[in-house]
């Protein structure tokens, strides 16, 4: 051991600029990789937190075969509660529709927004909650709630949240009798992947518990042990539950469960759950060996070319009786000392990155602790590598004859140079691949960012304001004070923040013997001027159509004209199961206020709006403000925070600009964006590492050359494109190669997408431009020492 250390720091010091870059590559290499797989593990294992996770599944109310989820009525779903005889328990999951206000304090409202989550009193021992404080039997009253430990300190930071009261500033539908909750018990927080990370769950009332037509509700069952899913399939198809629940003539939706585990990869939802990508994790794992493979083949690169230098001391130790078997040992030692010591580092780099919260775009917390299984088998297979990577150039470097230690062209010879042209395509191919992966990623993010959305988003501010505080005087107060100030030029109102969901309040009408669904946004008279949708037929809002009268007044987008063919002012009735009647006054352009992921609603999901509130109770409490053009937005945005301290000086104000609401919806394509771009610019980073390497002991082995060249005529600029274009050459030849590959892998990223950008042979060329640029500039840089050396001194050298 004592000589391998001694080998190993002799060549570390001999070599400083090689070898610092190639621990760097390594360590840089393992960092990523262990974040890689950190990720991937919070991935993997998402939804298995629960006490024995294969006995819980989802109901789910959709066309057979679907892979969205979509909700239930209530009625049917008490039903099969009862009537299962394969579950053990089971629970409503009622998602939060908006924010709602709460406060702690009767004598000082001072309101915070909560989405509590309306569940039976069941719903804690389905998914097996562990209580650090009180229990769910609590949640049999009707003003009850149980809260995450978290979320208690939050709002209690005295500690004493058991029993303490959140009070309802406003009215929830899905709790219509309670007026405040008292927290009868205290659950230790969830992990970040599982489904029901929420902190506020309170006990459904009686809303709707005998509708078998509104779908409002999930539902979450807990098998009995030895249970199959099949079995329970089986048992909920024997009910005749699907046949009493109404639905669309055109529809045939079935009861399935479906195991909770997969939810996360194989269905999508509305928004309210938590849903990830099989070929995303597959492409970070991918990634993730790709970079270590790199970083190997600059260690095997790396260790071959040392060859000439270091063959005369393995001879010598071979004449004093050192055989091959002892010196390949030896040899591959070194290959896994090094490898070690650049995992230790890597240890160290992934801390310090934790600690200074750069890792926070991974959408997950890490941590070596935590992930430590991966963190050991991430050095078991730094182990693996440095054995690998070192057993071929050990081999290598104890099979030649004495005679060549006097030569010393092993590193000019056609061996080696085509051994080291192989490894180094290799890595050109995957930087090319991983980089053109990068750029249409990139391209589609940009794409269904910045697509028409319908209206103009551009200085359009939008403000979330309380239910309970949108009073119809409250708000014509706001409105006057906002338009006091001249760089407003309107104000509008609907009942959802639109642009933050994947779907809104769902309905449809009959016509002509066939039913269209559409979206349905209750809105105030200048929505449609206020966010400057073009009417393409028919006429906008009047002042007067906010009032309590028949027929409803509407405005479709014209996708439902199109599927309708509705004439403009025609009567007809709001929904096949109402008299309620509707009216639509003009059509506007179609709009997109969901993303345009597959499985969500294109763009050519048709939208009414309506300002009759006829048909519901729900307040208007989104504004949306729209600024003058040239305008100071600072000046205009603290105007309106104080326009709202002033009106709503007991809610928290939320403000933002519609474009940054809007790019919520694509949060976890942006993330991923990061995270591929940034560990493909590092494959490709350390891929060039290798070839800096590698022209470090070129331009050392070619200085003899470089001298006898310049000395018959050779200028500076020739002897560079004699380095550079091998190398060139080779990038160009692997790009080639790369872009089908490339091209399909992109494709079938692109799957998950309602529309897709063209995959424009400009990235790929452009790909193929930057890393031949950034090879030459590496080559250029440094060989232009060697190339301008006085070629006396290397004639001399030799």
């Amino acid at each position: 051991m004592k000589t391998i250390l001694r080998n190993l720091f002799y060549t570390l010091k001999r070599f400083q600029l090689a070898s610092l870059l190639n621990l760097m590559g390594l360590s840089t290499a393992f960092a990523a990789f262990i974040i890689i797989f950190m990720k991937v593990s919070y991935e993997r294992n998402f939804d298995t937190c629960y006490p024995e996770p294969d006995r819980i599944v989802w109901l789910n109310y959709a066309e057979k075969d679907s892979r969205q989820l979509m909700f239930s009525p209530r009625g049917p779903i008490e039903y099969l509660l009862k009537q299962l005889p394969g579950i053990e328990c089971g629970s409503i999951y009622g998602p939060a529709w908006r924010s709602q206000s709460l406060y702690t304090d009767p004598n000082n409202k001072r309101c915070f927004n909560a989405r509590p989550f309306a569940v039976h009193p069941d719903f804690a021992h389905t998914i097996g909650l562990e209580f650090v404080e009180g229990n769910a039997e609590g949640m049999q009253q009707t003003e009850s709630a149980i809260v995450s430990e978290s979320y208690a300190r939050k709002l209690f930071p005295d500690g004493h949240a058991l029993g303490s009261y959140l009070y309802l500033d406003d009215s929830n539908w899905l709790t219509p009798d309670a007026t405040k909750y008292r927290i009868c018990g205290i659950f230790r927080d969830l992990p970040e992947n599982c489904q029901f990370q929420h902190d506020l769950f309170v006990p459904i009332g009686k809303t709707q518990i005998d509708d078998w037509g509104s779908r409002n509700f999930y539902a979450i069952f807990r098998m009995k042990p030895g249970v199959s899913v099949e079995e329970i399939n089986r048992q909920i198809a024997a009910t005749d539950a699907a046949q009493r629940t109404w639905h669309g003539e055109n529809s045939h939706p079935v009861f399935t469960a479906i195991p909770i585990r997969d939810l996360y990869y194989n269905y999508s939802d509305w928004g309210y759950l938590k849903s990830g990508s099989r070929s995303a994790i597959t492409l970070l794992t991918s990634i993730a060996f790709l970079i270590i493979l790199i970083a190997a083949i600059n260690l095997i690169n790396f260790s071959t070319a040392l060859a000439p230098m270091r063959m005369r001391s393995i001879n010598t130790q071979k004449v004093l009786g050192s055989s091959n078997s002892e010196l390949r040992w030896g040899l591959t030692a070194e290959s896994v000392c090094m490898v070690f010591i650049s995992w230790l580092l890597s240890l160290g780099i992934v801390e310090i990155l934790i600690h200074l919260h750069w890792l926070t775009f991974l959408d997950f917390t890490p941590s070596l602790l935590t992930y430590r299984t991966y963190v050991l088998l991430t050095g078991l297979i730094a182990i693996a590598v440095g054995l690998i990577a070192g057993l071929y150039p050990a081999w290598y470097m104890t099979s030649f004859p004495p005679a060549l230690v006097l030569k010393g062209n092993y590193a000019l010879s056609g061996k080696g140079k085509r051994l080291r042209q192989v490894l180094i395509g290799f890595q050109y191919i995957v930087s090319f691949t991983l980089m053109v992966t990068a750029g249409f990623i990139v391209l589609q993010n940009r794409y269904m960012r910045q697509r028409e959305l319908g209206f103009k988003k551009d200085l359009l501010i939008v403000a979330q304001l309380s239910g309970a505080a949108s009073t119809p005087e409250r708000l014509a107060l706001f409105e006057t004070r906002l338009k006091a100030f001249a760089e407003v030029e309107g104000v509008a109102y609907s009942d959802w923040a639109l642009g933050t969901e994947e779907g809104y309040s769902s309905y449809a009408i009959k016509y002509r013997n066939e039913e269209h669904g559409f979206f349905l946004i209750h809105v105030s008279p200048d929505f449609c001027q206020v966010m400057e949708m073009e009417v393409l037929e028919g006429e906008d809002f009047q002042p007067g159509d906010s009032a309590q009268t028949l027929p409803i007044k509407c405005i479709a987008t014209e996708s439902f004209h199109k599927v309708t063919q509705l004439p403009v002012g025609e009567v007809i009735n709001f929904t096949p199961w109402s008299n309620v009647q509707m009216q639509v006054r003009g059509y506007v352009s179609d709009v997109l206020f969901t993303s345009l992921k597959t499985g969500q609603n294109s763009s050519r999901y048709p939208y009414l709006f309506c300002t009759n509130p006829c048909y519901t109770n729900l307040p208007l409490g989104t504004a949306y403000i729209r600024i003058k053009a040239g305008s100071s937005i600072d000046e205009a945005l603290l105007h309106i925070r104080q326009t709202l301290d002033a009106c709503f000086p007991e809610y928290p104000a939320e403000v933002n600009f519609f474009d940054e609401l809007y790019g919520r919806l694509y949060q976890q394509e942006t993330k991923q964006q990061h995270i591929v771009t940034l560990f493909s610019l590092l494959a490709v980073l350390i891929s060039l590492v290798g070839v800096f390497g590698l022209v470090i002991f070129e331009a050392e082995y070619r200085r003899k050359e470089i001298g006898v060249r310049k000395v018959y005529g050779a200028t500076t600029s020739q002897i560079l494109w004699m380095f550079g274009r091998s190398y060139l050459a080779m990038s160009v030849a692997s790009s080639v190669i790369a872009a089908p590959i490339a091209w399909y892998g992109v494709r079938q990223w692109q799957q998950s997408f309602a529309e897709k950008v063209p995959l424009s042979p400009w990235v790929f060329l452009a790909v193929c431009l930057l890393i031949g640029c950034i090879t030459l500039l590496t080559i250029t840089v440094q060989n232009y020492r060697a190339a301008t050396a006085n070629p006396v001194d290397s004639l001399k050298a030799e």
